[in-house]
């Protein structure tokens, strides 16, 4: 079927908070309120997730997939083509309605020491702190993953996975240990599981870390990137670019030197890297990293790469299109897409963050002004 899914069947995405759904592309505003500290089985066992499963066993479009189909019809590769190519053959062998949870993504909380421009509290501790100056409401530091009941309960759910995803918050922060004692539950199973890291690579693990994943079928390390030096820094603040640049260089070593361990690098595409996103693909390559998947954001909507007056936006698609490469070109579509209306607020917010953390758009994007 050409619509068809296997992470409703087979996934399931635990966000910093706890919150489960299908995927990390599927809408939040789609799905009822489930989360970990309730039981995996009441996620697994409910009616709106069966309903789910029926619409794709039906060939439909379902509205919290919209991401994907956003993608698809852009000729960008959307997550449930990628997923469905690296997975299907496995996944043909399986009984969908009895296996359980095998491609499983795990964000062990919000624990980050960084918070870039198009993140927020959901996903940074560092972000809770920021706002905390400002403002009391609650923004919690989410550590679910200290309950050893809850981890029982996602292994016992996940005990037949194939693959894991571990985004952050940042995942290699030496103080988060839990989810490295959760791989070990694993066992003689390791060398049948890969796993898919999201850094922001101002950190490098330590031996014991490295040591365990040499354990597993297969590692990849995906650093995520957006842009380098001044517009890096303005970015991911308050990392400091030499900083993530010999990490970067330390994790292409630990990859050469490791069969399992690979590499990969992973570009946001927003407001503030729409113009550059070229001249990023450029610089992976004559640097001898992978070439960068280019994710479009979709929210905070007032980032997305085509809330800019037509001015700007006519620079930032004569620039893709003038790109060599067909995916920096297929970004084209996201800047036409009419997103002036939040245009005003990316403003405001600039000016304030700018204010608060010492920066200066103006002068790190000199070509969006």
């Amino acid at each position: 079927m050409k619509n068809f899914c296997y992470n409703p069947f087979t996934g399931l995405d635990i966000s910093t908070s706890g919150d489960l759904k299908p995927c990390c592309k599927f809408l939040n505003d789609q799905i009822p309120k489930f989360n970990i500290k309730q039981g995996i089985g009441n996620y697994r066992n409910s009616k709106w997730l069966k309903k789910l499963h029926s619409e794709f066993r039906n060939n439909q479009r379902p509205k919290g997939c919209a991401k994907c189909w956003r993608e698809e019809d852009s000729g960008l590769l959307s997550k449930r083509q990628m997923d469905t190519s690296r997975f299907e053959e496995k996944f043909k062998k399986m009984d969908l309605d009895r296996v359980g949870f095998t491609n499983v993504a795990v964000a062990f909380g919000n624990i980050c020491n960084l918070a870039c421009r198009i993140c927020g509290p959901k996903d940074s501790s560092r972000w809770v702190a920021e706002i905390k100056k400002h403002d009391k409401k609650d923004n919690p530091i989410h550590q679910w993953f200290k309950d050893p009941d809850i981890l029982e309960d996602l292994y016992q759910s996940t005990k037949n996975a194939v693959h894991f995803d571990v985004p952050g918050g940042e995942p290699i922060l030496l103080e988060i240990e839990e989810h490295f004692d959760f791989l070990k539950k694993f066992g003689d199973r390791s060398g049948e599981i890969s796993l898919h890291y999201v850094t922001n690579a101002t950190n490098f693990p330590k031996k014991s870390f490295i040591n365990i994943w040499k354990k597993f079928k297969s590692v990849d390390i995906q650093m995520s990137i957006d842009g380098t030096e001044k517009r890096y820094e303005y970015n991911r603040w308050p990392a400091k670019w030499n900083r993530v640049y010999n990490n970067m260089l330390k994790y292409r070593k630990l990859s050469r030197e490791n069969n399992n361990i690979k590499l990969s690098i992973s570009h946001t595409v927003s407001a503030f890297t729409i113009l550059y996103v070229d001249d990023f693909v450029k610089w992976c390559i004559v640097n001898g990293f992978p070439k960068p998947w280019l994710g479009p954001l979709y929210t905070p909507a007032h980032y997305r790469p085509g809330i800019f007056p037509k001015p700007i936006k006519n620079r930032i698609i004569e620039k893709l299109a003038s790109s060599r490469y067909n995916d920096v070109k297929s970004l084209i579509p996201y800047v036409e897409q009419d997103d002036e209306e939040y245009y005003p607020l990316f403003q405001m917010m600039v000016k304030k963050l700018d204010k608060d953390r010492k920066q200066n758009f103006s002068k790190t994007f000199e070509g969006l002004v």
